[in-house]
């Protein structure tokens, strides 16, 4: 929380905004931040995990009021009300629940822009990286798609 509370005296050359959109070369979102799993975790594993971080996003979302006032209370916080409801309107919110097209999009131009500067070896794709959400349907199709375990 604390990038929504800075000195005044801090004098920005440039916004991190300005700098993606110069980059990006076309009305992108920024991509902030990403979650991600290792990849010898079990594939069951892995869609478990993405199942709960994204209920925890969901739930968060649904559930503001209450979140903001249980981080008060608790002092966990460095910001007033009106900062945190600030705050949690940015990560908190119904497009930060799924990706939509545009943010694969962005992340996708993200991964071309490190690729472009020799970041990495070859090029990567945002879709190509997933976890196969459809696999526990296909491998549990007898039990409703959900794993019996």
């Amino acid at each position: 929380e604390s990038i929504l509370d800075f000195s005044d005296e801090l004098c920005v050359e440039r916004e991190i905004w300005d700098i993606w959109s110069e980059l990006a070369g076309e009305n992108l979102p920024l991509p902030l931040g990403g979650m991600a799993v290792r990849r010898s975790l079990p594939i069951t594993d892995a869609i478990e995990c993405e199942r709960v971080l994204t209920e925890g996003v969901r739930i968060a979302t649904a559930h503001k009021p209450f979140l903001s006032q249980m981080l008060m209370e608790r002092n966990l916080i460095r910001v007033d009300d009106a900062k945190l409801e600030k705050y949690l309107s940015l990560y908190a919110n119904e497009a930060s629940i799924e990706l939509s097209g545009v943010q694969i999009r962005a992340v996708d131009r993200l991964f071309e822009l490190g690729y472009e500067r020799g970041f990495y070896p070859a090029p990567l794709s945002a879709q190509e990286n997933f976890i196969p959400r459809k696999y526990n349907e296909i491998r549990f199709a007898d039990c409703g798609g959900q794993n019996p375990m």
